[in-house]
């Protein structure tokens, strides 16, 4: 028999699996779920919107949990539910309601083989129903955990007027540990621990421009911008493994000129989605950038990376637990992509992103499973329950 060393968390694992049903097996509200898919609740629809925190405050008020519905300048709308009354709470879930852009027919849900194919089945109402449920179970208990659910992630929010700031700025804040509910793509049975940070750059070239019969007497700025990106890409981390995640990344997206067929604009812009690790990698991007290139670069303000301090014990807990108690086991992970977690990096409180198997987000072809789903809301209902006993 191998033998296994008995840490805090190994015995907080053990703890979870000798519990008493104190909860029952926790399972996610079916009806719940398929009503939920159902509403057109995409980023830009604000009606649809509405409807969904409606649906989801009846379904958490109706569970027994506390409940408020908030709206910052710009009318997008945030629905705070907690197992006790207050803006504080120990443990806090975030997530979201809104949706990309989808056809009518991706929101009536199919159900086949143990998944649900439908918009929002894992980015990210189907995480909602699970953390739901694990609300729902922990209503009544002697446990600390809120939950905040945006209107406004796919849209990328804003520094300003995103509703995750304006629960923050409101008082809505964690004591001990963040855990948001996302879609993490193609990369299951991950507790993810960090998160890059993303900003958008635009790299600027200047000349003088006029009808596209008489090059010579222009002076077109498309030949500058892409000489200059070339320099730029050879002094970029010429060594860096193109398989390795992990890095700073800068991936051109837009490129924008003149719009008609025989004109030579007097500008030409290459924009850039740049994902970073750390604040100092992102401030190497933007000078590097402008000492390559000699032109002009707008940096807008970007989001912070999700960095947590080595060894947290809540996060070294929860992962342990995930890991014993997430059929198919739990690894540590890190996202590239941009969940709302970057809004509490400015906390000093430790953040995790977590995701119940899914795929293809953001296509039609979009699915969450089922049984995954239920895993989720039986293991935080357990494991949240055990941190009050």
């Amino acid at each position: 028999m191998r033998m296994r060393k008995i840490t805090s968390a190994g015995l907080l694992a053990a703890v979870l699996v000798a519990l008493p049903a104190w909860c029952g097996a926790v399972k996610v509200d079916r009806v719940f779920l398929d009503g939920l898919l159902r509403l057109p609740s995409e980023t830009g629809n604000a009606e649809e919107l509405a409807r969904a925190v409606d649906f989801t405050r009846d379904w958490l008020a109706g569970h027994g949990l506390c409940c408020t519905v908030e709206t910052n300048e710009v009318g997008r709308l945030g629905l705070y539910a907690s197992t006790t009354p207050g803006r504080r709470h120990d443990y806090l879930f975030v997530s979201h309601l809104d949706v990309v852009k989808a056809p009518k027919w991706m929101y009536v849900p199919r159900y086949e083989g143990g998944k649900v194919f439908a918009r929002g089945a894992c980015d990210t109402k189907g995480n909602v129903t699970a953390i739901c449920a694990a609300m729902a179970a922990l209503a009544g208990k002697d446990a600390s955990v809120g939950l905040f659910l945006a209107t406004d992630e796919e849209g990328g929010g804003g520094k300003s007027t995103g509703t995750p700031q304006m629960m923050i700025d409101r008082g809505y804040l964690p004591k001990r540990l963040v855990l948001v509910g996302d879609s993490a793509g193609e990369e299951p049975g991950q507790l993810f621990t960090a998160e890059k940070g993303h900003a958008h750059i635009d790299l600027i070239a200047h000349g003088k421009g006029g009808h596209s019969s008489r090059p010579w007497a222009l002076d077109n700025p498309i030949p500058k911008l892409f000489a200059a990106y070339l320099r730029f890409e050879a002094a970029w981390d010429p060594g860096a493994d193109p398989n390795e995640h992990w890095r700073t990344v800068l991936s051109p997206t837009i490129l924008e000129a003149s719009k008609i067929g025989n004109v030579v604009s007097d500008t030409a812009s290459m924009h850039f989605s740049c994902r970073y690790t750390t604040m100092a990698e992102y401030e190497r991007a933007v000078k590097t950038l402008k000492e390559t290139t000699g032109l002009e670069v707008k940096a807008r303000p970007g989001r912070r990376p999700v960095e947590n301090k080595p060894g947290d014990p809540e996060i070294a807990s929860l992962l342990k637990a995930m890991d014993d108690g997430i059929p198919g086991g739990m690894r540590e992970g890190k996202m590239s992509a941009a969940t709302d977690a970057s809004y509490y990096a400015q906390l000093d409180i430790p953040i995790v992103i977590f995701a119940a198997d899914g795929g293809e987000p953001h296509s039609d072809r979009e699915w969450g499973s089922l049984a995954s789903l239920d895993a989720y809301a039986d293991f935080f209902a357990r494991y949240l329950g055990a941190r009050y006993r």
